[in-house]
């Protein structure tokens, strides 16, 4: 099943794959008959500050272009554009490797040396900030029953989740926390669906359950729960991240913005 992320005020679509139809055919319905199925951004990891601080970062090295020996060979690239940055990345660890004294160089021409180590650290703040937090709610937290039991809990780290909203602590939780105490009315295993999309563009993962958490479970003779709730995957954003990353920054950026969910008809 294919599906789409419409933003009322732009019009701007993202299409995802849906990895349990059922379940989001059950929380679309029930999202729309309560007149739910609008979300807003309510935190994000992404700063406006982090692209300006990298191009400063950037500008002000490549002052010295002329003088000492990089390999950074592009100093203009497109700083949303995941393949720049790699090579932006590659090229600044090999100036490394090639010139060892290329810090201390730095350091005695203005202390640059604080720039040329903030475009690593630079790009990979500004790779792992696009992590978002949308709910569909303002202040009593929006639920629903979930009807699929622990079968929609897995370990995959998808583009698409649903948050954790529930009142008490999932079996996987109490594995963290070192609480044995499971056969209790706190154990939470998503009984009911809640109203927080946690969206990542961040390459989805295939997990399985750690070996310990198993072996966990069967001491203690409880059935194996899931830590997480997929919704989705999106379509071709290996190719199309760049684009992505630009529709999230616009969009979230727009007060009172907000996108709904709608079944993609191809």
């Amino acid at each position: 099943m294919l599906a789409k992320l419409i933003w009322e005020n732009s019009g701007d679509e993202i299409a995802f794959k849906v990895t349990f139809p059922d379940l989001f055919d059950y929380y679309l319905d029930q999202i729309t008959q309560k007149n739910a199925n609008k979300f807003f951004c309510k935190t994000k990891k992404f700063s406006n500050d982090l692209v300006p601080a990298l191009q400063n970062s950037i500008q002000n090295i490549e002052k010295f272009n002329n003088k000492l020996p990089f390999v950074i060979d592009d100093w203009s690239g497109d700083l949303l554009d995941q393949d720049y940055l790699n090579k932006l990345h590659r090229d600044w660890v090999k100036t490394g490797i090639a010139h060892p004294r290329i810090v201390s160089l730095l350091r005695a021409m203005k202390n640059a040396d604080v720039d040329y180590r903030n475009i690593n650290s630079n790009i990979h703040e500004l790779e792992n900030s696009f992590k978002y937090e949308f709910v569909n709610y303002d202040q009593d937290p929006f639920q629903v029953e979930n009807i699929f039991g622990k079968q929609i809990t897995g370990f995959n780290i998808d583009n698409l989740m649903l948050g954790f909203d529930n009142l008490g602590r999932s079996t996987w939780e109490k594995f963290r926390n070192w609480d044995d105490n499971i056969v209790d009315t706190d154990t939470n295993d998503y009984q009911m669906l809640s109203g927080i999309i946690e969206f990542s563009l961040c390459r989805p993962l295939v997990r399985q359950p750690p070996s310990n958490y198993i072996e966990w479970c069967q001491h203690h003779n409880v059935e194996i729960a899931g830590a997480l709730i997929s919704l989705g995957n999106l379509l071709d954003l290996d190719k199309k991240l760049t684009d992505i990353r630009k529709i999230l920054i616009r969009n979230t950026d727009e007060q009172n913005n907000q996108f709904f969910f709608e079944i993609s008809s191809q």
